[in-house]
């Protein structure tokens, strides 16, 4: 009987806590948030691409099979006259105000140049619209030429002897001027280029308290630039590429050097092409003597 009893296996059920859910922990968090992170992308995406035209669309899809596909011809065309971004309004890879955010491949294109020659040009049609549709600035448009240079788009208000853009010697603005330049800012404002202010005097030598014709132009330039950028809707910040006096070393061709039209506000919206070209310049290239030094030094022993 001692034996039977010690033979007895006693079995004992012990109960673990938690469950199936407690052998997981939090991992199933992470995989859910993993997979709303991929649905909201993948939303983002469709809405892109329904957005986006059909030309914008063969050059997504032409960029997955052929990493070159915008050196092609048909990529290139794809690029100049739609190449603007899929959101309304957007600059996409055409270069900006600001020097950055293209190719310099993209400001040389044919089609791009021809584009923004067109812009520039329905520019300088609406200016001469508002001043032939606004009375008091009706008086002025002789006093107003517009032309294109190797840089772009030119814009030239000048003195006449009836009617002066500026008091005798001064940098102060008359009031009709003022006008003048806001309305010229304010359709300038539209456009993606940077521009160029000069100021220009006539021959007839200037001198009080040291000033001479250099400052002259320099000042006036300068205030031209302030009522541009004040004017509501007027230049944009960072739009002002450069301010320059000239002093009488750029005469109007044709004209004796002492003629009033010669004193004159000059405003050049300048091209994509001709920026591009202008930062490649000056960009900071190392002196000859120290590209010698430097590929003649020797380094030093090393120090143990």
């Amino acid at each position: 009987m001692a034996d039977q009893q010690q033979a007895e296996v006693k079995i004992k059920f012990v109960k673990k806590k938690g469950g199936h859910a407690a052998a997981h922990g939090g991992a199933w968090k992470v995989a859910y948030a993993d997979l709303v992170t991929a649905m909201m992308a993948f939303f983002l995406l469709m809405w892109l691409l329904n957005s986006a035209d059909k030309n914008t669309k063969a050059g997504i899809a032409g960029m997955f099979q052929d990493a070159n596909f915008f050196n092609s011809e048909r990529g290139k065309e794809i690029l100049a006259n739609h190449g603007k971004g899929i959101l309304p309004g957007g600059r996409g890879m055409a270069p900006g105000p600001d020097g950055d955010g293209g190719t310099d491949t993209a400001s040389e294109m044919p089609g791009a140049a021809e584009e923004e020659k067109q812009a520039m040009e329905a520019t300088a049609e609406a200016i001469e619209k508002a001043f032939q549709q606004d009375e008091l600035l009706q008086a002025f448009q002789d006093q107003i030429t517009m032309d294109f240079t190797d840089e772009g788009l030119r814009i030239q208000i000048q003195d006449k002897a009836a009617q002066v853009l500026f008091d005798s010697g001064s940098a102060t603005l008359k009031s009709y001027t003022l006008s003048i330049l806001k309305e010229i800012a304010k359709e300038l404002g539209k456009l993606p280029n940077r521009v160029v202010i000069g100021g220009h005097t006539d021959a007839a030598q200037f001198s009080s308290n040291g000033r001479t014709n250099w400052e002259l132009s320099s000042e006036r330039a300068n205030a031209a630039r302030r009522v541009m950028e004040s004017a509501a809707g007027g230049l944009r910040p960072g739009q002002v590429r450069r301010v320059t006096g000239y002093a009488d070393t750029i005469p109007i061709e044709g004209k004796d050097p002492k003629d009033p039209q010669n004193r004159r506000i000059s405003i050049i919206v300048v091209s994509a092409a001709t920026e591009a070209v202008e930062n490649k310049h000056h960009k900071a290239q190392p002196r000859e003597a120290d590209r010698k030094a430097a590929a003649n030094a020797k380094p030093e022993p090393a120090k143990h």
